[in-house]
């Protein structure tokens, strides 16, 4: 199919499916048909065009496959739009659905603000706040590697399990730090 006859169909596809939706989208007949028509179209040219889609149960009563044929073709629409928007093209698309791209990056005044409370709080003994300090730092030494966001969760992760057996005050102000990975 050239690239053009690409363009125009999906151009043509979206603005159909949110006719269809618009008018239909309760008509669980009409949603199955505009689903099974455009996963067909679809498949082979939008890679991972089925990808997160909901499967119908032969068993499943008319609303619960209704609601599965409306999460699927909002989903087409979606697929459809992020489709156009990349260019017609399937490199890169869904790039930035990366889970690792929207992780809060590192930030020293975080560790910084976190280490001055536990320096000044009145609250906790001076070995739960040595204790908070130096896991502070452990935290914030993985948090600055070089290695790869999920990576650093798992060794994170101990320090989780650590802080599950801390009060309230120590916990409140550690369990931020943990998503202030990069």
């Amino acid at each position: 199919m050239l690239e053009y006859e690409i363009k125009r169909m999906v151009n043509n596809d979206i603005e159909y499916c949110k006719h269809e939706w618009d008018e239909y989208s309760f008509d669980v007949e009409k949603m199955a048909v505009l689903f099974d028509k455009m996963l067909f179209r679809y498949e082979k040219i939008i890679k991972n065009f089925d990808e997160d889609m909901k499967v119908v149960l032969a068993y499943e009563t008319d609303s619960d496959a209704g609601d599965v044929y409306r999460h699927n073709v909002k989903l087409i629409i979606k697929k459809l739009e992020e489709f156009r928007d990349n260019g017609y093209k399937n490199d890169g698309l869904g790039a930035e659905n990366n889970p690792e791209q929207d992780i809060l990056p590192y930030d020293a005044n975080e560790f910084d603000s976190a280490r001055l409370f536990f320096e000044q709080s009145e609250q906790l003994s001076e070995s739960q706040k040595s204790e908070a300090i130096q896991k502070i730092e452990e935290i914030e030494e993985i948090c600055m590697s070089d290695k790869k966001p999920s990576y650093k969760w798992e060794q994170l992760k101990p320090y989780v399990v650590w802080l599950t057996g801390k009060n309230l005050i120590i916990a409140s102000h550690i369990m931020p730090l943990f998503m202030l990975v990069k």
